[in-house]
């Protein structure tokens, strides 16, 4: 594929104009069209794969920016992706434990960096959080090295915490909830949003216990077999369960899920069920709009008296996984103008990368707090109160962000249904809080293995 694809790259440079890498270094081989002329000229055998040739291919944030603007429809992402897998399967160095867990055993952590890894690391060398979890692959030591800002692990992860209220479904669609490594151990507030937003609407939600990791970090660091085998594990705990739509609250993890067929093109059984799953996902704020009817919900609301009461000014940063992954950009707009109180505003450059790219943030931090610097800017020229996205890549990104620009007491950092939630919260007085429609839960074992 690598080398019949790439072929069709004409070497026009329109890859350029939008590479958020390219636009920070000006390098030719850290754009789309240097980097499809590397590989082929490798698979030609003209040149040997090498250190070099490893460095070069990895410095690219998978954000499909460059396929999207490409006149030839040429697949950048999955040629990069299958080098990458190439270079895996011939090294096999991916198979080794993890390089922090390796670290700790081995007494070489710094002091540092066990203060600032806190519960985080201790999750992590305690086997607290799952080993199938893409967060091996994210948290290695420089992670906490070189970070101003490491995020709180959640010793009791949402999927355990989530319990069943009731067996009785109500009338409402019924909904299955992808959670994701992230809202799972980081972002546990996310999901809980979601939870209380479809219970007001009405829906039943059903979080399999035995979904695991969605697979992404091992398959964009070239480990396809893992990603599938995660990705049967995932396909295993959802499609029994008879729903209306399985939701993502993660822009990376949805966007793997829309494309989970892809894994399979040799298995026509497994690529089946994948599509199955892969039909029914919607990102979360999507369905809330587009088949919940939030925007009419929020709108009948008002804002509790205050004298005090300013509005919100929040500033919506998209996604590149959902942005280009998904084809998502108008819901979550639609919902963030639908919350009282809120002004809605929008940067110069709406869909500038904030430079995480999973493990492109470990293995290139530098080059990606530039990237996230320039995004940052942009976002702090409006004068945002809030700043809300939908991945949670871009959270931790972010966060770090408004950190190391000194905006942390100016700026907050969340995800849109968070903040929805609050609004909500603040609107609803104890009087006027309707009786909550019950929850259901799927009853498996093995959560997180």
């Amino acid at each position: 594929m690598v080398e019949t694809d790439s072929n069709k790259c004409k070497r026009c440079g329109q890859c350029m104009s939008v590479c958020p890498v390219y636009l920070t270094t000006f390098r030719e081989d850290d754009v789309a069209r240097g980097k499809l002329a590397l590989l082929e000229r490798v698979e030609a055998g003209a040149m040997n794969r090498s250190k070099r040739f490893e460095e070069i291919l990895s410095r690219c944030l998978l954000c499909g920016a460059c396929a999207q603007v490409c006149a030839n429809q040429v697949q950048t992402s999955r040629i990069m992706q299958a080098g990458r897998q190439r270079l895996f399967e011939l090294e096999k160095s991916g198979q080794a434990e993890s390089a922090l867990l390796r670290v700790v055993r081995e007494g070489r952590l710094s002091a540092k960096g066990l203060l600032k890894g806190g519960a985080l690391l201790q999750a992590l060398a305690c086997r607290k959080i799952p080993e199938s979890s893409g967060l091996y692959l994210r948290f290695p030591l420089s992670y906490f090295t070189e970070r101003r800002t490491v995020p709180p692990i959640a010793w009791n992860p949402f999927i355990h915490a989530f319990k069943s209220e009731s067996s009785v479904e109500t009338d409402g669609p019924r909904i299955g909830l992808f959670v994701g490594c992230g809202a799972n151990y980081l972002f546990p507030d996310v999901a809980r949003a979601l939870v209380g937003i479809l219970k007001r609407l009405g829906a039943t939600l059903v979080v399999p216990e035995n979904q695991v990791c969605c697979g992404l970090p091992a398959y964009v660091s070239g480990d396809t077999k893992t990603a599938q085998k995660l990705a049967k594990k995932n396909i295993e705990a959802f499609e029994s369960l008879e729903l209306d739509a399985i939701l993502s609250v993660c822009a990376s993890c949805g966007s793997h899920l829309k494309a989970l067929p892809s894994l399979f093109s040799d298995e026509p059984a497994s690529r089946d069920a994948a599509s199955s799953i892969a039909k029914k996902h919607m990102d979360a704020m999507t369905f809330l709009v587009n088949h919940l009817g939030i925007e009419k919900y929020l709108k009948s609301l008002r804002p509790a008296k205050s004298e005090e009461r300013t509005t919100l000014r929040v500033a919506y940063h998209d996604p590149c996984h959902l942005r280009i992954g998904q084809g998502v950009t108008d819901s979550p707009r639609r919902l963030l103008k639908a919350l009282p109180g809120v002004e809605l505003l929008e940067t110069a450059h709406p869909g500038q990368c904030c430079g995480h790219g999973g493990d492109f943030n470990l293995s290139h931090f530098s080059l990606s707090m530039e990237i996230l610097n320039r995004r940052v800017t942009d976002l702090d020229k409006v004068q945002p109160d809030t700043i809300v996205t939908g991945c949670t890549g871009c959270l931790l990104q972010l966060t770090e962000g408004v950190s190391r620009g000194g905006l942390s007491g100016r700026i907050e950092v969340c995800h849109p249904l968070v903040l929805a939630e609050k609004v909500i919260e603040s609107c609803l007085t104890p009087t006027r809080r309707r009786q909550d429609p019950p929850i259901s839960q799927a009853q498996h074992t093995g959560a997180g293995q």
